[in-house]
Formats: structure tokens, C-alpha cells, sequence
């Protein structure tokens, strides 16, 4: 990397020298102290914000600046997925230590927005600034085409709980990086270096699903507008408390089939694949609740070009909850979590 230490200006100008396509209700983009857009081509809007703290989301060392622009957009598309939202457009607020040159941030943006052209997210404003650690805060807007946004309230009594997606890789990603040698994973900038550096399939799984987390997208706004579901969240903070928060809010017990459960193939260091799945945080998969009927439907409509889904429990009338059946017993469960007052 150069030595280079940007101005604001610099970087801005980096930004709108690199041509996007936007949307043509977009009225003014980048270059003046608002973005402005025309609304009333679109039914309804969805707007979601999420940070990566260094340190906490994520360490500088364990991570490429082109994967962590990738991530950090990806991560606010897996909102807009959850609810059934098509990407508009999105804003970035970065902060950068003084001691990253220039380089750092052209490719930390490379991959930004690259991620950004491959879902239709364009960039259209944002903020710069210096600060003691890397911040990101990504604000992204969707909308809705035909159909409703999908809430995490209006699950049914009787409704199935389907997965779409993999729970627990991504903690086991983290352990990957937490215990073995890194000192050359901040450069790979491609996915065939990281599954050289991982050496076999499983690692590689493991460490994408961290580093560079999968988006379902298409998924989310296809399953919106089909109506095929009546509920549905994206499990950010592990599927044992993504769930739990459908349950309470809408007011139903739910109850996991361990057996179902598609679990990572084995542990690495001493984190057990359940606990990872349940607990983990970070797969950005989708759970969704749904009716028997609208199950018919997913069998004989759902796109073979999308990730399998899989049954893995179902909701009841009872308090609100989370339980775990194997075999014939079931035992209540309390969810822990991704802790986000603690460090990575």
C-alpha cells in the first residue's frame, strides 16, 4: 500500500468519479449536501441502518478492506431481504484511522461498491471522517414493488418454521480466526485466495460465511411477492434469539426439531455445531413462518435457482417462547446470542 494520506475532498471525488446506475426517480445524487429523490413512482419505502465497529463487528488484521465494503453493504441488504424489499439506494457514513492511506479506502470502496451494482444499491450520499478505529454505518432504503412488507408480528398459530440458508458457519468462521495464523488474510482480496488459504471446503465455508456473508435478496422480495409466507426475520444475532423475537412478538410458542436442523458438518476448536447454529450470529439466512397452504406453494413454485429450504419446527398457541425438541424430549431454551456490547 502507498503512503498516501487523503483529504475528504480527495476521497469524495474518488466516489463520484466511479459511475453508478441509478434509479431514475433519483433527482440529485452525490456532490451536494442532500441526496434528493422523487418517491411517488414507488408504493411503499423500507429504510434499515447497521454499523461494523472495529473491535467489536470485526478486526482489522482478520479482514481485507475490499471484503469488509462488501460485507458492510451486504449486511444492510439482508434487512431490506428479511422484510421483502427490492435495494433502492444507500448512504455510507466511514471513519478511518490516520495511519490508513488512501489506498485503504479506494479498496474498501471498490468493494462496496461493486457489492452496491450487483444488487442495485447505488451509493448516493454519505459522510467521511478520521477517528481513532474504523467505523462504518450503512443506512440502506428498498421498496416494494407489488405486495406488503413482511413483519415479524404476523405469524399464525400453526404456522411452520422454515430455514433458507446456513446457521452456524459464520461462528465458526470466527473461531477460525480467532485461534490460527492470519497474518496474511487482510490482503486476499478474492474468494479463490481465501479457499486456498483454508485450505478445504469446510474452513472455506466457514470463513466466507464471516468474511463475506451471503445475501438473499432476490429471495426475500420473491417470497414477498408471492405471499408464501406470513412472517419472516433474517438471523443476525443467531437463530435461537432471531426466533425468539418472532415468538414475542407474535405472541406464540415456537419449538425447533433439533434433527432437523441443518448443522455445520463439525466443530472447530470447542464450539459445538448446535450451539453455533443456535447462538452463532452473523448467518444472515432467512426464517420464515408460514401456513401449511402457503408450504404447498413453496414446494411446487419455489425457484430451483435459490438456496434450499428446509422445516425445521413450527409455532403453537402458549407463552411466548423458544423450545428444542430431540427425539421425544422438549425442553424450554434461552437464547444467548451475538452480545453486541462485547468485543469480537
Amino acid at each position: 500500500m502507498d503512503s498516501t494520506k487523503p483529504c475528504e475532498q480527495d476521497l469524495t471525488q474518488w466516489i463520484g468519479e466511479h459511475p453508478q446506475d441509478l434509479p431514475s426517480s433519483m433527482i440529485k445524487h452525490i456532490g451536494d449536501d442532500c441526496a434528493v429523490f422523487d418517491p411517488r413512482s414507488l408504493s411503499k419505502l423500507a429504510v434499515t441502518t447497521d454499523m461494523l465497529l472495529e473491535d467489536v463487528h470485526f478486526r482489522r488484521r482478520w479482514v481485507s478492506p475490499y471484503f469488509l465494503g462488501r460485507k458492510s453493504l451486504l449486511v444492510n441488504l439482508s434487512d431490506l431481504a428479511a422484510v421483502g424489499a427490492q435495494p433502492y439506494a444507500c448512504l455510507l457514513a466511514l471513519a478511518l484511522p490516520g495511519d490508513l492511506t488512501e489506498s485503504y479506502f479506494n479498496s474498501f470502496m471498490k468493494g462496496f461498491l461493486e457489492e452496491g451494482a450487483r444488487w442495485d444499491a447505488p451509493l448516493i450520499g454519505g459522510d467521511l471522517s478520521q477517528s481513532a478505529s474504523i467505523f462504518v454505518s450503512v443506512t440502506a432504503w428498498g421498496s416494494f414493488q407489488t405486495g406488503r412488507p413482511l413483519w415479524r408480528s404476523d405469524a399464525q398459530d400453526g404456522d411452520l418454521l422454515v430455514l433458507i440458508g446456513e446457521v452456524g458457519l459464520s461462528r465458526l468462521g470466527l473461531e477460525i480466526l480467532r485461534k490460527e495464523d492470519f497474518s496474511e488474510l487482510w490482503k486476499i482480496e478474492s474468494e479463490d485466495s481465501l479457499a486456498h488459504w483454508a485450505g478445504d471446503d469446510f474452513r472455506y465455508r466457514c470463513l466466507k460465511a464471516h468474511l463475506l456473508p451471503q445475501s438473499l435478496v432476490h429471495v426475500g422480495t420473491w417470497l414477498c411477492e408471492n405471499r408464501v409466507v406470513n412472517a419472516m426475520i433474517d438471523v443476525s444475532d443467531g437463530l435461537g434469539s432471531d426466533l425468539l423475537q418472532i415468538a414475542r412478538q407474535s405472541q406464540l410458542a415456537a419449538e425447533i426439531e433439533v434433527d432437523q436442523l441443518p448443522l455445520p458438518d463439525r466443530k472447530i476448536g470447542e464450539i459445538d455445531p448446535l450451539e453455533a447454529a443456535l447462538n452463532g450470529g452473523e448467518d444472515y439466512a432467512l426464517l420464515l413462518a408460514a401456513s401449511e397452504k402457503q408450504l404447498d406453494r413453496l414446494h411446487s413454485e419455489y425457484r430451483t435457482d435459490f438456496p434450499p429450504y428446509r422445516v425445521i419446527g413450527h409455532l403453537y398457541r402458549g407463552e411466548p417462547g423458544v423450545y428444542l425438541k430431540r427425539g421425544e424430549k422438549r425442553e424450554r431454551y434461552e437464547p444467548k446470542g451475538f452480545d453486541h456490547f462485547s468485543s469480537c
